[in-house]
């Protein structure tokens, strides 16, 4: 077993990145490197980071969820008692991990859009690490250290656009978006009415024409709010990146809070993007040192170990951990009055905001967020009356010097990762709501058609694990005895397991059972008619990632190391060994998976890179060999930066 090392080249697929993550050394602030040769297309200094605004994982002092709650006021009057319940939230992001403080219940995958997708130990999961910190933020529910998130009751909806580097164009980032928009009733009882960004890019056109500015205005024309991070790249910058220059939409910069609950000594966060006259930052929120979920072994986990809080807790910098905060804001607003409008969340978040009066934030006249404030508010009349933007524009212009390349072939132009695009074209059908037919968008197949799974409150999904396979009911028989196999994963419902609460785990409609009540080494594992307090159909996941019999107190086991189709499983001492890791469904319900067609924009090769076996993402550990001959182009990102 090998863990990640800092600073090793990942591979995705056939994909090289000329840019990474927008990570800093911890504790330090947000530094410009070099890239190395053949880097960057931009030639010159590069954030890393891609795109992600997470500016630094400190290792000083951090600030819990508990005290950033006392700072926004959300925690006395009316504010204390509202949670987010039936709201829903959209985060695109880096996805997000299976760790035990996000609650099944409050959690669903959307579509992967990432490279890593293409890969079924790395699909939905975020080996970054930054998408989790965001949800953790929102709806985190850590019961070992009672952290609780910001609107604990939300529904959060991940969509995975980035990679362990972050890697995504921007095409990426619009089909996201898209997706937001047209699945935003997924849910009845909890609509996505928020939508987070902590994404930008130094590219933009004007935002009359700028084609993803034009993907957040559909966004917020079709009810959602949308909140963005300013940026990272420092308060002597004048520009926000993109979309937070959007007038629309909500951007957000980071407050420093100077380990203090009163906001008299809050000020800009030196790393905060700064704004000029014609567009500011709206309002700041608490986003330094900020404490949130842990994703062990996830590239920042490893990078910034002096980052970490114990064991389940970890500790990020950045106008994301701003917007995370915000975009939690607006759910509250949303639950207390349902029919706002996006302009009038806006309205309401801004106008109850805290005028700051120390050092930056004073002198430009910033406000922090005061959530007991804008919920004490009258609700206003206000529609915002800015020029809508018809996405026209170039798309290499919104993509400004990030670019993707394969074997020294970067992306650029009007082309997204699939092929040609075309502004006009894409933006008509932007505006209609029907850029994606089903897991197509714009004529590409990037996604499944629909959802996996019967959904509900808890885990149900697909159990994944050794060789990228899944654990599988045979034949998709409901008989008592039907062996449980190692399958590849295809989505039918012989692998669609519900993990109850009661600790058994559930396919047709029966239960993971061992053979003859058998607790010994190389016990067989079949499909058995559920028997209330039955210990041998008692399973837990353990911190590991390993699913362990209760009753044999042993591990699910892949028989032999064999991953060929149809070999059966069964328990075996616990031995922390990749044929004993899995990776068990962990939202309320996924979207289906594909596999992509055709070849990247080089016009050869192929998505699937022959040296991912035995190289993939286990329940958050690297294992097999390191890369070798397929690597990173350049171990930076260029000027787009996750915020």
């Amino acid at each position: 077993m090998t863990q990640p090392r800092a600073g090793r080249r990942l591979r995705t697929g056939a994909v090289a990145a000329a840019v990474t993550l927008g990570l800093v050394g911890a504790g330090g602030p947000a530094a410009a490197v070099t890239s190395p040769a053949g880097g960057a297309a931009t030639g010159g200094s590069t954030r890393p980071g891609g795109g992600w605004s997470a500016d630094e994982w400190p290792a000083g002092a951090g600030t819990t969820l508990k005290t950033v709650r006392s700072i926004i006021k959300a925690d006395t009057g009316t504010a204390g008692s509202l949670t987010g319940q039936g709201v829903g939230i959209a985060l695109v992001d880096t996805g997000v991990a299976p760790v035990a403080g996000l609650p099944a219940g409050q959690l669903v995958n959307g579509p992967d859009l990432s490279f890593e997708s293409q890969s079924g130990q790395l699909r939905y999961l975020d080996t970054f690490g930054h998408g989790t910190h965001m949800a953790g933020i929102i709806v985190a529910n850590e019961s070992s250290t009672g952290t609780v998130g910001l609107a604990p009751k939300a529904k959060v909806t991940s969509v995975k656009v980035g990679t362990a580097t972050g890697a995504n164009d921007v095409s990426q980032m619009i089909a996201a978006i898209d997706w937001v928009v047209q699945n935003r009733n997924h849910d009845p009882a909890n609509p996505i009415r928020v939508l987070n960004l902590s994404y930008g890019t130094s590219g933009m056109s004007a935002s009359t024409v700028d084609p993803l500015m034009h993907a957040v205005e559909q966004a917020w024309q079709a009810g959602i709010v949308v909140v963005v991070a300013a940026g990272n790249d420092g308060s002597g910058t004048t520009l926000l990146t993109n979309p937070a220059m959007d007038p629309f939409v909500v951007a957000v910069g980071a407050s420093t809070t100077n380990n203090t609950i009163t906001t008299s000594d809050d000020d800009l966060a030196t790393y905060t993007n700064n704004s000029t006259a014609s567009r500011k930052v709206d309002l700041l929120a608490p986003g330094t040192s900020i404490v949130s979920l842990r994703d062990p072994g996830s590239r920042v986990d490893e990078q910034y170990p002096n980052a970490r809080v114990g064991t389940t807790l970890f500790k990020g910098s950045g106008t994301s951990q701003a917007a995370a905060v915000v975009a939690s804001a607006a759910a509250l607003l949303l639950q207390q009055r349902p029919s706002l409008t996006p302009d009038q969340v806006k309205k309401l978040l801004v106008g109850g905001a805290t005028a700051l009066t120390t050092g930056t934030a004073g002198r430009q006249g910033m406000r922090e967020l005061n959530v007991s404030a804008s919920v004490g508010m009258a609700t206003p009349s206000f529609t915002q009356a800015f020029a809508r933007s018809t996405g026209t524009g170039s798309l290499e212009t919104t993509r400004g010097g990030n670019h993707l390349s394969v074997n020294g072939v970067e992306l650029s132009g009007e082309r997204s990762i699939f092929g040609p695009f075309n502004a006009a074209a894409w933006a008509s059908l932007a505006k209609q709501g029907t850029s994606w037919v089903g897991g197509t968008w714009m004529g590409y197949r990037m996604a499944g058609d629909t959802w996996t799974g019967a959904g509900g409150t808890g885990g149900t999904g697909q159990v994944s694990g050794y060789a990228g396979k899944c654990v599988d009911v045979m034949n998709r028989l409901d008989n008592n005895g039907t062996p449980i196999q190692l399958y590849d994963c295809n989505n039918t419902p012989a692998q669609y397991w519900a993990l109850n609460a009661d600790g058994t785990a559930r396919a047709l409609g029966k239960c993971m059972d061992l053979v003859n009540g058998g607790t010994a080494n190389g016990t067989k594992v079949h499909l058995w008619d559920c028997i209330g307090g039955l210990q041998t159909q008692r399973w837990r996941v353990d911190s590991a990632r390993q699913l362990v019999n209760v009753a044999a107190g042993k591990c699910l086991d892949v028989t032999g190391w064999n991953p060929t189709n149809g070999v059966q499983l069964q328990i075996w001492d616990c031995l922390g060994q990749d044929n004993q890791r899995w990776v068990p469904p962990y939202t309320s319900r996924t979207w289906a998976a594909a596999t992509w067609a055709g070849s990247p924009w080089t016009g050869t090769g192929s998505w699937s890179d022959p040296q991912w076996a035995e190289r993939y993402w286990t329940g958050h550990y690297w294992s097999g060999h390191y890369w070798s001959g397929h690597y990173w182009s350049a171990d930076d990102w260029s000027t787009s930066s996750w915020s």
